[in-house]
């Protein structure tokens, strides 16, 4: 119908288009063929191949078989732990190769063509030809020398001005830290010290720091004298995140040191004689540096004399000759020796010195025993105690001092031992020469009582002769206490009992009466018996024990007793 024949009627409003359905593959059939073309011959289809056998579907794993697996990947940890500890992982990661990634700057090479005011001029070569430069004069530690070529980074370019703006701190700075690694031997100036170590700074304002205990090979109080030096130490961390490094001096000496000892090791020879110098001073002798290599030189070995300390006789820093007195090359020790270098006082000192002479020593030092005398310079010989003087004494500082030059007779003397014993006594006569004709026995003779003890007083007739009291011999009764009847000091007339030159032993008594005394316990050889004796009980006869002739303990009965 056409539209005009109802012109009234309201047009239809149209009806929503329908989605169209995509057909299957299965349902799509190809076009039918163009009329009068050319049939195509339809595409020959491949032999069949035979269907490999299709394996029967899986179960699907139920939610208990996903836990177990679950939990055997995460092990211990929790899926938090894995994922931190995979953050932490990437972070260290990124951080250590933003540590070790160098910073990259542009460097040019350049030449001072002139200063002006606070302004250094450089003529710089590049790509496109001779450029400006310029860089403040500030940034030289003094005002460079025109013509001479140095490194620079660049900062910027003013293109407006056609200058290139340099930096002469930040070429240096840029050039260490390139090349700054661990293992590295570089030289800094000590600027300061705390407690922990020296404060140092490295070419291009890189500050360093070096702990306490690698400023060098042994302990080290005082800072203050390397402040100002420049020192050469081995780099043994850097951080150029934080523009931090570590020095060590001590690692440096020892691989050096190492290196001069095994050279040193394989030339040195025992009984050479060399230069050295005192590195260190310690309680039992001195190390020192014979050439990079310490020698210990034991403090036996420092002087001829006797040495109390090492310190008395070196100290650290001190130069002087050496003589190699033993060599450990398995383990890598020097025995060195001072005193070995000069001759040696025992064999040009000592002529003339044999047992019997006189010789004139100084008294250097006390002992319990005796007194050591210097008789000459470095020879010590060995005054005993009991040959300071005939009478007793308790200690050599009764008779003689430190300092005491003395006159003394030779005892003993061994030179291959280096021994020698002196006598001051000896050189007053023995007073025990002519005791007998002196001290008769039954004669009196005055006294003076020394000591007292338990059994007895000694007495002393002179120097060096001395007699005994036994406390029997101090009166004619009984005698309790020894000191009841005499004292320390005291001065009596005693009476000679007997007389032995050979054991010098003299026998005193303060008796009249020389005869034995009876009823004395102490006095006498014959005694009184105090305790009774009673004559000795004989067993019973009758009493007997254990079995007897088949009495079994029946008191001497038999069984036929009982019958």
């Amino acid at each position: 119908m056409n539209p005009t024949d109802e012109p009234n009627k309201p047009a239809e409003s149209p009806e929503p288009t329908a989605t169209p359905e995509v057909p299957a593959a299965s349902e799509i059939t190809p076009p039918a063929p163009i009329a009068d073309a050319p049939a195509v011959p339809a595409p020959t289809e491949a032999a069949p191949v035979a269907a490999e056998p299709t394996p029967a579907p899986e179960a699907e794993p139920t939610a208990a078989d996903i836990d177990a697996e679950g939990t055997a990947a995460l092990g211990d940890q929790s899926i938090e732990q894995l994922i931190d500890q995979a953050e932490a992982d990437e972070k260290a990661k990124a951080a250590e190769t933003e540590e070790e990634a160098p910073v990259h700057h542009e460097l040019r090479r350049g030449r001072i063509s002139a200063i002006r005011g606070e302004d250094v001029f450089i003529d710089v070569t590049g790509d496109t030809g001779k450029l400006q430069g310029v860089v403040p004069l500030q940034q030289f530690e003094r005002p460079p020398r025109l013509g001479s070529i140095m490194d620079f980074v660049v900062d910027h370019i003013d293109e407006a001005q056609g200058l290139m703006f340099l930096s002469r701190e930040g070429a240096i700075s840029r050039t260490t830290w390139d090349t700054l690694h661990k293992g590295s031997v570089v030289e800094a100036r000590v600027t300061g010290h705390n407690k922990g170590g020296l404060e140092l700074e490295l070419v291009g304002n890189i500050r360093a720091f070096m702990p306490a205990s690698q400023v060098d090979l042994h302990h080290v109080e005082d800072f203050e004298p390397f402040v100002g030096q420049k020192l050469e130490a081995t780099v043994t961390e850097v951080d150029r995140k934080h523009k931090k490094v570590m020095l060590s001096r001590r690692a440096h000496l020892e691989h050096v040191r190492k290196h001069s000892k095994e050279k040193l090791m394989a030339t040195l020879e025992v009984g050479a004689v060399l230069d050295g110098k005192v590195s260190n001073v310690v309680d039992y002798g001195a190390f020192i540096d014979i050439g990079g290599v310490d020698g210990l030189c034991h403090v036996s070995d420092l002087s001829y004399t006797h040495v109390n300390k090492p310190s008395d006789v070196v100290k650290s820093g001190d130069e002087l000759q050496v003589k190699v007195l033993k060599i450990d090359k398995a383990k890598g020790r020097i025995a060195l020796g001072v005193k070995q270098v000069k001759p040696d006082p025992w064999d040009t000192a000592t002529a003339g010195i044999s047992p019997g002479a006189e010789v004139t020593g100084t008294v250097i030092r006390t002992a319990n025993f005796g007194a050591f005398i210097a008789v000459g310079e470095g020879v010590e010989a060995l005054l005993p105690i009991s040959e300071i003087s005939w009478k007793r004494i308790g200690k050599c500082e009764d008779v003689i001092s430190v300092g005491q030059s003395l006159r003394l007779k030779v005892l003993t003397f061994d030179a291959k031992k280096k021994k020698m014993s002196l006598s001051l006594k000896q050189l007053g006569g023995d007073p025990w020469a002519d005791a007998v004709a002196k001290y008769a026995e039954e004669s009196w003779v005055q006294g003076k009582v020394v000591s007292t003890q338990d059994f007895g007083a000694f007495v002393e007739l002179e120097e060096g002769v001395e007699g005994l009291v036994h406390i029997s011999e101090l009166a004619d009764g009984r005698v309790k206490n020894v000191t009841d009847l005499v004292n320390v000091g005291d001065e009596k007339n005693f009476r000679i009992k007997s007389i032995d030159t050979e054991k010098r032993k003299l026998a005193l008594s303060l008796r009249k009466d020389s005869g034995p005394r009876g009823g004395d316990r102490r006095g006498g050889k014959e005694e009184v018996k105090l305790f009774k004796t009673t004559a000795k009980k004989q067993p019973k006869e009758n009493l007997k024990g254990g079995m007897d002739l088949g009495g079994m303990g029946l008191g001497g009965l038999s069984m036929d007793n009982f019958k």
